[in-house]
């Protein structure tokens, strides 16, 4: 069942134990025995909310955690449960294996970037493939919106040029993950956005410049005009 950023944002809260917003102490250091899956594409929908920071995870294959306290084998069992996962739990000489997986891309939205990176540490630990960007504020206003998706990685050699570090900076300003690995001279430059993700400008003109630069680079692209375009 799909279910809504506000109703993730509920759901995550309800899953942090301590004060001030931070992963419980037994979540935090993650004491479950990996069984680990892989990933491939999925798919899901933002909308224009510009609220703290938002996350993107996806587990589409079963994960298995294997563990001795029951206790914590309920607090994991429990905290993917609210994150929209299918949870399966299996006690047996004395010990539990926690297993679960969310079969497509979903996003949950935290407070601030702290929380966030609290947040994708433990994802990232338990299994899930995670994606967090850090859009530019000045993206978050204007009447037209510009949604941009691209759920695989695009992969480039890069240069080290001028325009190889313009097109870096714009792809992280607007709100992509991007990887660059640079070495021998040269850089490898990785960067998707699994989920859908939107940018907001001052007018039509700026919108269709930002599209077709969007679905150069390879993302897919949609298109919201403003009020006075209709």
């Amino acid at each position: 069942m799909k279910v809504s950023k506000m109703m993730f944002a509920m759901a995550v809260c309800a899953a942090i134990s301590l004060a001030g917003g931070s992963l419980s102490a037994q979540e935090a250091g993650h004491e479950g025995h990996d069984h680990a899956g892989h990933d491939h594409d999925g798919h899901d929908h933002g909308d224009h909310a510009h609220r703290g920071e938002t996350l993107a995870f996806y587990l589409p294959e079963w994960k298995s955690m294997h563990f001795d306290d029951a206790n914590k084998a309920a607090q994991h069992a429990a905290t993917v449960k609210k994150l929209g996962c299918e949870v399966k739990q299996d006690s047996h000489d004395g010990h539990t294996d926690v297993t679960y997986r969310i079969a497509q891309w979903k996003e949950m939205e935290v407070k601030d970037h702290k929380m966030a990176e609290q947040w994708a540490g433990w994802l990232s630990k338990s299994g899930f493939d995670v994606s967090h960007a850090h859009p530019d504020p000045a993206y978050a206003k204007g009447p037209e919106v510009v949604e941009f998706r691209m759920v695989k990685w695009k992969r480039m050699h890069g240069d080290g040029s001028a325009n190889e570090k313009q097109m870096i900076d714009t792809l992280k300003k607007v709100g992509a993950e991007v990887r660059v690995d640079s070495h021998d001279g040269h850089s490898d430059i990785a960067f998707r956005a699994p989920t859908w993700r939107d940018v907001h400008v001052a007018n039509h003109k700026t919108a269709d410049q930002l599209m077709g630069w969007l679905k150069q680079n390879g993302f897919e692209t949609r298109h919201e005009y403003g009020d006075h375009d209709h």
